[in-house]
């Protein structure tokens, strides 16, 4: 098992006994067109590795029929959702498929128990939802669907981090100010940190070809509380968009290679950050595909839609547990920067 799993590049990160526990406890199993694997917002007992295949990722809302809205092949994750505690989209067997089983209650009892572990394990996950994520940005932005105005990132990682990992930020961190029109982020190019907005607004901006021409398009903005470049760090790929200052912003950058750094020595640390930004970028995934299965709907049910915040939020009422603390270490950080 490992020879195949080690042909897929977001499994670099685990190391040797991870891939025999994952033998020791999975079932490699066929499965045939047509196949239900998991239903939208229903639980489920096993996570899947898609081995060989094509997996269609479906979801329906307010009585309209079920779209096809991207798909999983060889080397990704599925059912990632679950070991998160998040909803997720139905997804069916579209082709003939080979996939690695893993029974959820087994492995969710090893992410608790081994620290090591578990920081393999999110970071294998981080890297699989930042390219699904890519791909996701790229479809929907053809199709004229934008991201919804998201919970601000640093509610999910400050509530998972700790008081000491917070003032390891502060003091590592470096506050940099960006003036009006200014490029933070280049897309196609190295980002060489994680960055922290503390105040004010972002746009997001992603070049597609149409048309026989590169168009770009806005697809987002960002304000106070968001976190941007998660991406490239947990894959190590390029920006998959720009992100440009629309009025004068400052951030706190988390240099890649400090972070790296960190990482090595404190595996807690690596362990909460890294499933914090699984967290982010799940809810992310999924926030594109509710409204991707709406852009053929009328434009009174995308108002409508917009009002309703069960389906709007991006995380669930349940895991808004501990974000008051969260918002306290933000603003505890803010304080602190600007001494």
């Amino acid at each position: 098992m490992k020879q195949l799993l080690s042909n897929f590049p977001a499994f670099r990160v685990l190391e040797d006994r991870d891939f025999e526990w994952l033998e020791s406890i999975g079932q490699k199993k066929k499965y045939q067109s047509g196949t239900v694997l998991i239903e939208g917002g229903k639980s489920a007992s096993s996570i899947y590795i898609c081995f060989s295949g094509n997996l269609a990722v479906t979801m329906s809302l307010l009585e309209v029929s079920d779209q096809e809205l991207t798909t999983f092949s060889a080397g990704e994750i599925i059912g990632e959702n679950l070991l998160l505690e998040q909803q997720g989209a139905t997804v069916t067997v579209k082709e003939s498929a080979e996939l690695l089983v893993l029974p959820k209650e087994q492995l969710t009892k090893r992410l608790q128990q081994d620290r090591e572990f578990a920081a393999r394990f999110y970071h294998l996950l981080s890297i699989c939802l930042s390219e699904r994520l890519r791909k996701l940005t790229k479809l929907m932005a053809a199709r004229n669907v934008k991201e919804g105005e998201p919970l601000r990132k640093v509610l999910v990682v400050f509530a998972t981090l700790n008081d000491s990992d917070i003032a390891w930020m502060v003091a590592n961190g470096i506050a940099e100010k960006s003036a009006p029109g200014s490029a933070l982020i280049q897309q196609e190019q190295a980002v060489p940190a994680v960055y922290l907005l503390l105040e004010g607004m972002l746009g997001i901006y992603v070049s597609i070809p149409q048309n026989g021409t590169v168009v770009e398009k806005e697809i987002a903005k960002r304000v106070k509380g968001e976190i941007l470049g998660e991406m490239s760090f947990v894959d190590g790929g390029v920006a998959s968009a720009s992100v440009k200052s629309l009025e004068k912003a400052w951030v706190l950058a988390l240099p890649q290679k400090t972070l790296v750094a960190k990482f090595k020595e404190d595996r807690g640390f690596a362990e909460r950050f890294y499933r914090s930004l699984a967290l982010i970028l799940s809810n992310r995934c999924l926030d594109l595909l509710v409204r991707g299965s709406l852009v053929d709907i009328g434009q009174s049910s995308v108002g409508m839609l917009s009002e309703d915040v069960e389906v709007e939020d991006e995380l669930d009422l349940d895991l808004l547990e501990g974000t008051a603390i969260a918002g306290t270490r933000f603003d505890w950080m803010i304080q602190q920067l600007r001494r």
